[in-house]
């Protein structure tokens, strides 16, 4: 199904998103395509809590919740043998695209999932 696709779903029996507010995406592999190369960066946006599933994911990057101190997966990718999947939480509205971080990591995470070299600018 679509969980196995994505890797992770919305559950609505978790608690959504911390406030809408900064914090701090930490780049958790720094060997991955798509993510080689790539510094930690602050973004304005909503932290999700809310992604459930056990599908295997490898997480790229990560962001700990202000309201319970745990690490969320922002950016994950599943490599199948026949897809490549990135799926990532950032970008709840334009503003959340002002941080040069997460517009490197969507354009290089589509490099890499249509099978191209990703790159840093």
């Amino acid at each position: 199904g679509f969980e196995e696709v994505a890797g992770r779903v919305w559950n609505p029996k978790f608690r959504a998103h911390d406030p809408h507010g900064e914090f701090l995406v930490t780049v958790l592999d720094r060997e991955h395509p798509v993510t080689a190369g790539m510094e930690d960066f602050s973004t304005l946006d909503e932290l999700y809590t809310c992604l459930d599933g056990d599908t295997p994911i490898h997480v790229l990057c990560g962001a700990v919740s202000k309201v319970d101190q745990k690490q969320y997966p922002m950016a994950f990718v599943l490599d199948m043998p026949d897809r490549r999947v990135f799926h990532c939480v950032l970008g709840h509205d334009p503003a959340a695209f002002s941080a040069q971080g997460v517009r490197d990591l969507y354009r290089r995470a589509t490099a890499w999932a249509a099978g191209l070299e990703p790159n840093l600018p």
